[in-house]
C-alpha cells in the first residue's frame, strides 16, 4: 500500500508525519532517516493489528432545536421584539462607523 507522508523541517531537524495515522511521527537529522523511521513505525503498527471496515447504520436523531421551532408563532410581541433587535443592530453599526 501507499501512504502519504508529510515531511517538514524545523530547527535543523526533519519531521515525518504519516497522513491518516496521527500517532506516527518520526524525527531525525535527514529526510531519508525520518522516512525510514516512519516506515518502520507504520509496519510495526500494522503487524500488530489489522484494518477492518465497519458498516454502521445510523439513524439521525431529531435535531435538538426542533422542539423550539415555531414556539413564538403566536406571540403578540414577536414583531416588536424583532424590530427592537434591528434597531439595536443599526445603532451598533452607526457607532462602529463613527469610530
Amino acid at each position: 500500500m501507499t501512504y502519504d507522508v508529510l515531511v517538514t523541517k524545523r530547527d535543523e531537524k526533519f519531521i515525518a508525519r504519516v497522513r491518516a495515522w496521527p500517532e506516527i511521527v518520526a524525527e531525525g537529522d535527514t529526510e531519508q532517516e525520518v522516512l525510514m523511521k516512519a516506515q518502520a513505525d507504520l509496519k510495526s503498527l500494522l503487524a500488530e493489528g489489522r484494518i477492518v471496515q465497519l458498516e454502521i447504520d445510523v439513524t439521525p436523531d431529531e435535531h435538538p432545536w426542533r422542539r423550539f421551532a415555531g414556539m413564538f408563532a403566536d406571540d403578540p410581541d414577536w414583531d416588536e421584539f424583532q424590530a427592537s433587535i434591528q434597531q439595536y443592530r443599526e445603532e451598533l453599526d452607526r457607532a462602529a462607523a463613527e469610530e
